[in-house]
């Protein structure tokens, strides 16, 4: 178990679709059948009151859920959502609803072209398949709704359920016939193909959602695929995709879990983690945030913002200190709702 294997089967696993795609696409119409009577099944079992336990571990102790998207938010902000703080309402934007509907689409396209890989890419390249998904007992592809869970943690003494819906979970075999378990994660890249070339390694917060995934559904190795969604000239030769592999340690594992044992704690005592700055542009609770913020809290804030603006920073990161503090301020005097 290596990185350097895990870096194979991600290109492995790019080399598979790529030789896939330079076939024209197969239409089955028995496979869309099955898998949406599948996925139609699935859907209305889970949409039952009390299919899962959102609020209770099994024993009855009361407990926050965490899901994998999660991981890379600050401290205090996954505090907020676990004590069902008043979430920021967004600004109506066109773009961003497009921008996070299509990204869904792409994760779609990529497992359905896997599963149609798994029934005709043998008989178009005349090799047998490294990968196919994983399958449940009712013969469901592992990924999605099929695979959705509250993954039980006991941790550092806390209590907490982790869950999430993951792209896929795939078989690689192997050169020497071993069959491994391979988490996907799939993105969409919405940014110029020439941004695209720059690519070279996974943002951070994705790594870190699938160390989640891979604590829920025990995998050491796993995908991470970006897919270009920006046009580009109709007669250029390229892949759309590319391909990086993680192997997940334990470590990796007990970095996030114990991050979550720290905010479960807060979440049982009431005692709120302490406020990151450098974590507030993307926070969904800022206006619950600077509501509560303590006195002693304030005041601290206040300090770090002041050496901030005396620190040799470049000007427009002292302003979004700067604008961060006015925020608080203003809210707190009622001038934002």
């Amino acid at each position: 178990m290596t990185q350097q294997l895990a870096e194979k089967i991600a290109k492995d696993f790019l080399d598979f679709l790529d030789e896939f795609h330079l076939y024209e696409q197969p239409y089955d119409d028995k496979m869309d059948a099955e898998f949406y009577e599948q996925y139609a099944r699935v859907l209305r079992e889970q949409s039952k009151w009390g299919y899962f336990n959102w609020k209770t571990a099994p024993d009855g102790t009361p407990r926050p859920l965490f899901s994998p998207s999660g991981a890379g938010k600050s401290e205090r902000e996954l505090y907020e959502k676990a004590i069902k703080a008043k979430k920021d309402k967004r600004p109506s934007n066109r773009n961003q609803r497009d921008w996070t509907g299509l990204g869904s689409q792409v994760g779609a396209y990529i497992q359905r072209e896997v599963m149609l890989a798994e029934l005709h890419y043998e008989k178009l390249t005349g090799k047998k398949p490294k990968f196919k998904f994983e399958r449940t007992e009712r013969n469901e592809p592992a990924f999605e709704h099929f695979k959705k869970v509250i993954h039980e943690v006991e941790h550092n003494g806390e209590k907490f359920g982790l869950n999430g819906l993951p792209d896929g979970i795939l078989e690689y075999t192997s050169d020497d016939g071993e069959i491994l378990r391979v988490g996907l994660e799939v993105k969409s890249f919405q940014k110029s193909y020439t941004e695209f070339k720059k690519h070279d390694k996974p943002k951070l917060d994705h790594e870190l959602q699938t160390t989640v995934y891979s604590e829920m559904y025990g995998l050491d190795y796993y995908i991470i695929l970006y897919h270009l969604t920006y046009g580009a000239d109709w007669d250029r030769e390229f892949s759309r995709s590319k391909t990086y592999g993680r192997f997940i340690t334990q470590d990796h594992r007990n970095e996030i879990l114990n991050k979550f044992a720290r905010v479960t704690k807060a979440w049982r005592t009431g005692v709120a983690p302490g406020l990151d700055l450098n974590a507030w542009k993307y926070n969904d609770y800022k206006t619950s945030i600077a509501k509560s913020l303590t006195e002693e809290e304030l005041a601290k804030v206040k300090d770090q913002v002041r050496r901030m603006m005396r620190s040799g920073l470049p000007d427009w990161k002292k302003q979004s200190y700067y604008d961060v503090y006015e925020f608080i301020k203003e809210t707190r005097e009622g001038g934002i709702a």
